[in-house]
């Protein structure tokens, strides 16, 4: 069988793409048209199922961006309190803004740092109890972003990690035609057999956007 998955693929999948609201189609415009790294159309799709199957009460975002996701996460889930860490403040401070332009300041909780450390921090303050987690920042730190996140999450807690694909670099070094990216793609092949193989997580790996791997934490759980 020959692979499905291509541009005119995804181009026909996009189609059904329909934003959540204007000011959010606007926000993607804006982000798409400065190459800013905020979730593909098709990407938002399945969180979109996901979320609303989930439902979840509160939320850890690694990587802000813009604001985008984050801005997302609280539209799409009216109940819930987001927080989300970005390393880059120049970014931090555009997603501020939006976030302001947005009225979501009461819900969504931006922290500037680096992923692990703020995710430490929350933990100090007592800050735990997420039920869902989106990793969507720097490739060869998911590892520790990810353990730091179920560090602070409730059994049964879903984690999307974005972006495990690479382009297809993590599949294969063909795909990295200049030979820059080989320790973000060993890095990521680390992480994705981690928690492929560890009792700790279910986790399923999906050809969407640029790869998604959808992680349930198990915790206490029994077979």
């Amino acid at each position: 069988m020959k692979n499905i998955t291509n541009d005119k693929v995804t181009a026909y999948i996009c189609q059904y793409y329909h934003p959540v609201n204007e000011d959010l189609a606007h926000l993607r415009e804006i982000g798409e048209r400065d190459n800013v790294p905020i979730i593909l159309k098709e990407t938002e799709m399945i969180l979109t199922t996901l979320l609303n199957l989930k439902r979840p009460a509160k939320i850890l975002e690694i990587g802000t961006a813009i604001g985008y996701s984050s801005i997302y996460f609280a539209t799409v889930c009216p109940e819930a309190e987001v927080y989300t860490i970005e390393k880059n403040e120049q970014m931090l401070q555009a997603a501020r803004h939006n976030i302001a332009e947005s009225g979501f300041e009461n819900r969504i909780h931006s922290l500037f740092g680096d992923g692990q450390e703020q995710i430490e921090k929350l933990a100090s303050q007592g800050i735990t109890g997420f039920d869902f987690v989106f990793i969507d920042a720097a490739k060869s730190h998911y590892r520790r972003f990810f353990d730091a996140a179920v560090s602070v999450c409730v059994p049964g807690a879903l984690i999307v990690s974005d972006n495990v694909l690479q382009r297809g670099m993590t599949v294969a070094d063909e795909y990295d035609t200049h030979g820059k990216h080989k320790t973000n793609s060993r890095n990521m092949r680390e992480f994705v057999e981690y928690i492929t193989s560890d009792q700790d997580y279910h986790t399923s790996l999906m050809s969407i956007g640029d790869g998604l791997a959808i992680s349930t934490y198990r915790g206490d759980y029994e077979e």
